[in-house]
């Protein structure tokens, strides 16, 4: 049996044979699309090409993308577990022509790979193509010795893909094979019959060669390209199910080693007479960790936004899922090593970020069981207070946004209820909390608008000489004018300008484009940024004399002062990286930076705030590589060339063939494009000025370097000093000074507290002397006068001691809102519960909440309507009853 390396391999040197250059896999998050959640297929790295915004770097090609179908348009989470074929993570093998060979020759090899070099039975397989493409359908006929009877025509929906609703597409040719009638998931139901493209699982997809011939415009039009384009996608899991004879995806040795790890886990930790012999929780758990590893090494996150948020779903359904196998704690970050033994000699990055990923993992597994118990038991109350067959979007939305559950994971818990959940409902809570955030960040940009390009040559490509040189004489390949608008006679004020060669270094990895001039005897235009847009290094300038003349020659000239700021920053980037790992260990990692003229920022993985001495440590380590003016050196080299010699690649980067190195002396080794100072000590001073948490597992330094470091320095002296005249005493006894005046300040707190309490009790026991009574049913209720809502939990907690049985309603007003609390004795419950009368009370001053039916807090937004609210209480109660 061939295992699943073997068929990997063999497909790519399959290709490779025929001339086609091996293109490693993409980031599964993408680096430079916000279109996409997650790359979903594999032809998603070259869709510039497609597009016709890049130059291929060869006409054909060949891989085994990592693909992730977990969230947005393509989405296969749901599923996963359901049968033997969905995943959210999968690899997709594929060969592509960019304008070189197409339709006969991608047949042809298809078909001489799995029936030649496979031995698949011929008999088995069969050809679709689309209604229109009689051209695929004669070359599978007169070319290959499949059975004529098995090439069928196919509409639209089965054999023509599209990128989108616009963009390049084309008809396709599927290659199906017959997995045999003990396959068929409908045997013996009415008039089902198998086929091809039919609805049960006899008949399968191996591969799908498509050829991309047209342009859809917005009209819905088809234009033929000017190039025609092959780009095929075999299913690398399903493949191995075929080769290896197995009855499901599963069952490869793709998943064989991740589902042992699983049960070794289950043998070790849960007793025999509790171990379940349901396998969906196996087939789940396989599946969500290998998509957790490859997303999480190649930069993404946990978090509670985008793709981040799907992660944790992905994580915390994983984690669900264990527990219904009786595994109760962090287990996940066990089962890392399988994965690396699975995908590691293809994704060498997540054997070598094996330590970071265990990390990650088992720290979200931990905040996750931290909260479920309560989330679990919250979702109890809620399924007690369901009356109906559907859980309210609200409360859904509760156990997202307070307990941390994705609401698919509400959705199974639901479903094993026999219960579904108001989907609608949690989405609109969503959306309320989105708006609230847009709006607490928004911010207006001068609206700006941008005219078509102007081309003075076509396949513009820059030049960039900006390592080498300050200053080059360039054309104009193309630019646009930007338009403000409201301006005079749409006069441009600037333009987007593109030379043919540029000491202008263009933002990316991090750091900020140059700034400088394009001078000629006619025309001067300040260069304020550089951006990158394909191979285009777009210069954005101003016009500050003269009139701009694209058909002139152009100086360009970099801000030297400028550009060297920026570099003491990214070499001084660097070392605080190494420092960090030196200081806190080689989990660290970078997660993002900044860097800047006048500041750097610097965000890495590490799982709690270093403490003040750490800090400290690595401020040292960076000012003595500073002071040994270690040499830095720069190296063109071949990315593998340059991993074996241990260079550090950045999570989620995108690397070409040739890559570039930059090593400090022995301390730091890096690929990176940025601009560098020639030795450390031509920093001057590092000095770590902030450092605070980004998300979960996330921290930020911000440091200045040189002059901005002095100045820092300075302005901190004059601060201290500053402070030491207020306070009346020497610089050496502020902190003394300081220490006096927080503990008397206590002392005076502590009075206060002491005064405002004893003040509450009078207030509650003249509540209580005021009770009256609703239907029988004591009640107590007042507005009292506390500052916050745990001094109003602490009185509820005392009127709740006192009140033997009966309700307690008590309310504030705390500043522009109201606080409401409500106590139920436990003999009420039957009838009357907590959380549903502050609900009911909060409404009536334009605010929500609940709660247990012993005690339950709400708020409202209109402090001016509490007192009808409280004349309603009574009213409440008694309907209620």
């Amino acid at each position: 049996m061939k295992t699943s390396k073997q068929i990997r391999d063999e497909f790519i040197h399959f290709f490779k044979e025929k001339k086609h250059k091996y293109i490693k896999s993409a980031p599964v998050v993408p680096i430079d699309d916000p279109t996409l959640l997650f790359i979903n297929a594999g032809m998603n790295q070259f869709k510039n090409i497609f597009l016709g915004k890049e130059t291929p770097k060869a006409n054909r090609a060949v891989n085994s993308q990592k693909c992730i179908r977990a969230g947005g348009k393509h989405n296969d989470l749901e599923e996963v577990g359901k049968d033997g074929s969905h995943h959210t993570f999968f690899e997709m093998l594929g060969n592509w022509s960019f304008g070189d060979y197409y339709k006969k020759e991608a047949i042809i090899w298809a078909w001489e790979l799995l029936t030649t070099k496979w031995d698949l039975d011929k008999s088995k397989l069969y050809a679709t193509v689309h209604h229109t493409d009689n051209e695929a359908f004669e070359i599978w006929k007169n070319e290959t010795d499949i059975n004529p009877d098995h090439i069928e025509y196919h509409g639209d929906k089965d054999n023509f893909w599209e990128m989108g609703e616009t963009g390049p597409c084309g008809p396709c040719s599927e290659i199906h094979i017959d997995l045999g009638e003990e396959f068929c998931d409908y045997q013996g139901q009415g008039n089902h019959q198998c086929k091809v493209n039919g609805d049960c699982n006899r008949y399968i997809e191996l591969w799908n060669l498509v050829f991309i011939s047209y342009n859809r415009d917005e009209n819905k039009d088809l234009h033929e390209l000017d190039k025609h384009y092959v780009d095929t996608g075999a299913g690398f899991e399903r493949l191995c199910m075929v080769l290896q004879g197995k009855n499901s995806n599963y069952e490869t040795d793709v998943f064989a080693p991740i589902i042992d790890g699983i049960k070794s886990i289950v043998a070790e930790n849960v007793p025999e007479s509790e171990q379940t012999g349901e396998i969906t929780p196996y087939l789940v758990i396989a599946d969500h960790i290998r998509a957790l590893c490859v997303a999480l090494a190649d930069g993404g996150y946990p978090a509670n936004e985008g793709r981040g948020y799907v992660l944790r779903r992905i994580l915390r359904r994983a984690a669900r899922f264990g527990r219904l196998l009786g595994l109760n704690k962090p287990f996940l970050y066990l089962l890392v090593d399988a994965v690396g033994k699975t995908l590691g000699d293809i994704f060498t990055e997540i054997k070598e970020k094996e330590g970071y990923l265990k990390i990650i993992i088992k720290t979200e597994e931990d905040r996750f069981n931290a909260t479920l118990d309560k989330g679990l038991t919250k979702f109890a109350e809620m399924i007690a207070a369901t009356e109906g067959d559907q859980i309210d979007g609200k409360q859904v939305f509760i156990l997202y946004d307070t307990y941390g559950f994705p609401v698919d994971l509400t959705s199974l818990l639901a479903e094993e209820q026999g219960k579904t959940i108001d989907e609608a409902g949690f989405q609109e809570e969503m959306e309320k909390q989105r708006k609230m955030a847009r709006e607490a960040s928004s911010f207006k940009m001068a609206e700006e608008q941008e005219e078509d390009w102007v081309r003075l040559k076509q396949d513009s490509k820059t030049e960039f000489l900006g390592y080498e040189l300050h200053q080059t004489e360039s054309k104009v390949l193309c630019y646009a004018p930007i338009i403000k608008s409201g301006a005079k006679n749409n006069h441009p004020v600037s333009y987007k300008i593109v030379l043919g060669k540029t000491p202008f270094y263009a933002e990316s990895g991090g750091q900020i484009g140059d700034k400088g001039y394009l001078i000629n005897n006619t025309c001067k235009l300040a260069v304020y940024d550089v951006k990158k847009e394909h191979d285009l290094v777009v210069h954005y300038a101003k016009l500050k004399e003269g009139e701009f003349d694209p058909s002139r020659s152009y100086t360009a000239i970099i801000d030297n002062e400028y550009r060297h700021s920026i570099a003491r920053n990214h070499t001084a980037t660097h070392l605080l990286h190494s420092a960090l790992k030196e200081a806190l260990g080689e989990h660290v990692q970078q997660k993002g930076s900044l860097v800047a003229a006048d500041y750097l920022r610097f965000d890495f993985s590490h799982f709690s705030a270093p403490a003040k001495r750490e800090l400290q440590i690595v401020e040292d380590i960076v000012n003595k590589q500073i002071k040994e003016a270690v040499s830095i050196k720069t190296a063109i080299t071949t990315y593998d060339k340059a991993k074996q010699q241990g260079a550090v690649a950045l999570f989620g980067e995108k690397y070409e063939d040739e890559v570039r190195t930059v090593a400090i002396g022995d301390c730091s080794l890096e690929l990176c494009g940025g601009t560098h100072l020639s030795n450390t000590g031509q920093t001057g001073l590092f000095k770590i000025i902030s450092e605070s948490a980004v998300a979960a597992g996330i921290r930020r330094i911000e440091a200045v370097t040189g002059i901005f470091a002095e100045r820092y320095v300075r302005k901190m002296e004059e601060t201290i000093a500053d402070i030491a005249e207020k306070l009346r005493v020497p610089i050496k006894q502020i902190d003394l000074k300081i220490d006096k005046l927080v503990e008397e300040n206590n002392t005076l707190i502590q009075e206060v507290q002491k005064i405002k309490q004893k003040h509450a009790g009078n207030e509650l026991d003249n509540l209580l002397n005021e009770r009256t009574e609703v239907n029988g049913v004591s009640l107590v209720k007042g507005v009292v006068s506390v500052t916050d809502n745990n001094a109003l939990r602490n009185l509820g907690d005392s009127l709740k001691q006192k009140l033997e049985t009966g309700v307690g309603v008590l309310a504030a007003v705390l500043g522009t809102k109201v606080a409401l609390l409500v106590i139920v004795s436990e003999d009420l419950h039957p009838k009357l519960k907590a959380g549903k009368i502050a609900g009911a009370i909060a409404a009536l001053v334009d605010g929500k909440g609940g709660g247990r039916n012993d005690m339950a807090m709400a708020g409202g937004k209109n402090p001016d309507k509490l007192p009808h609210a409280m004349e309603q209480v009574e009213n409440i109660i008694a309907k209620f009853l």
